[in-house]
């Protein structure tokens, strides 16, 4: 007999969307993304996901891309974005940064600054970089309770 388990909690339902501007929040993601000058498979990937999450049409999401080929004073760019946009902003850029198992310097230091326009004091965004750590180590385990090898197949 199968047992269904009712989630009440939905952290990245689209609706978390809604009250926050999408440009802006796309722009900081790509800040991130940009800080060191090499974007990865994994941080585009993540790039597209948040797109999807948010349920933005493609012809929009080629827009958003587009983001991703511009240089950024990141200050002067995020200065007047509003708190709410720039803390959901700072949550997903630090997981984008972290997805691909290393994070530059100067993601660090774009992050720190999103930190500082959304209000975010040096405890809490260590709060949320460790948040962010639980989060990458608990879905790496996901692979092993299928006892299946995400490996090329070569590697085996």
């Amino acid at each position: 007999m199968v047992t269904f388990v009712q989630i009440t909690v939905k952290p990245s339902h689209p609706d978390a969307f809604l009250s926050v501007n999408r440009d802006d929040y796309m722009t900081v993601l790509a800040i991130i993304a940009n800080a060191d000058n090499v974007l990865k498979e994994e941080e585009m990937s993540f790039f597209e996901s948040r797109m999807a999450r948010m349920l933005i049409n493609p012809r929009l999401r080629s827009q958003f891309r587009d983001l991703l080929r511009n240089e950024y004073d990141v200050e002067e760019t995020i200065k007047k974005m509003d708190e709410k946009t720039l803390r959901l902003a700072l949550r997903d850029g630090i997981f984008l940064a972290a997805a691909d198992g290393e994070v530059h310097p100067s993601e660090v230091e774009a992050i720190r600054i999103v930190a500082k326009y959304a209000g975010v004091d040096s405890d809490r965004l260590k709060e949320i970089w460790s948040w962010v750590q639980e989060g990458l180590e608990w879905m790496s385990s996901g692979p092993s309770l299928l006892e299946v090898s995400l490996r090329d197949k070569d590697d085996d």
